[in-house]
């Protein structure tokens, strides 16, 4: 897996005129997903995403020595990573952690959810075994991002809970994608995998994206007083498995 330099042309980079050319001079076909924010242009395929890996480098750290893989997310101008332990080239039932991004829970500690429990969870585990990986993806507030997280936030300290404050805010109570993390995990050559998750869409949306996941492996975390309504809400209204 080799590493590709940002600088390089994309090769189906096109401006929206030759865009337009070739969709048979037809602008209302161009669509959101030809756009490329990263690169600034338009790309000829508005179907599978385009992701790259940039760098890798050793990283110790409390939980064990990993590597960790740079992927840049040229269409959605995002960047992610994956904390591998351990070869998963060409290997089956991979334990593989997919976790969206936290800056609350992950960077800050925050009580009011459990991401930080099972990111640390899902490393103390993958740790534990010959190999395994969290592709980490900066997906924020469930898709809708860090400051219209805080803004539910302040809704729930109102009465909402999790979903009502999404939907209340014209957002969807799930607006995360998994075509990204699909495309990582087939970029690492990974070629099934036994999923850290106690959410059934997850599985389903891998699955969706050509991902074979051949087993669950849960993740018990136990609640604390700030955020056992926010699991209550996940287990009975989005179906988690906790």
């Amino acid at each position: 897996m080799d590493a590709v330099n940002l600088e390089t042309p994309c090769e189906k980079a096109v401006s929206r005129e030759e865009l337009e050319k070739k969709l048979k001079g037809k602008p209302d076909f161009i669509l959101e997903e030809h756009y490329c924010q990263g690169r600034n242009t338009y790309c000829e395929d508005a179907g599978p995403c385009c992701v790259e890996l940039v760098a890798h480098a050793d990283l110790p750290t409390r939980f064990g020595h990993f590597t960790i893989y740079g992927f840049y997310d040229a269409k959605n101008d995002k960047e992610h990573t994956a904390i591998v332990k351990g070869s998963v080239e060409d290997k089956e039932r991979v334990p593989v952690r997919v976790h969206s991004q936290c800056h609350t829970g992950d960077v800050l500690g925050s009580l009011r959810c459990d991401c930080r429990d099972q990111l640390e969870a899902a490393l103390s585990y993958i740790n534990s075994q010959e190999f395994g990986a969290v592709i980490y993806m900066k997906q924020e507030g469930r898709g809708i991002g860090l400051l219209n997280k805080i803004k539910a936030y302040q809704l729930q300290d109102l009465g909402l809970d999790t979903v009502e404050a999404n939907l209340y805010l014209g957002y969807p109570d799930e607006g995360r994608e998994y075509s990204v993390a699909a495309k990582i995990i087939e970029l690492l050559g990974i070629k099934s995998v036994a999923l850290l998750t106690n959410n059934p869409d997850k599985i389903a949306k891998l699955t969706s994206e050509g991902i074979k996941v051949v087993d669950r492996i849960p993740i018990v975390i136990p609640p604390n007083p700030y955020d056992e309504a926010y699991l209550n809400t996940k287990r009975e209204r989005m179906k988690h498995l906790i």
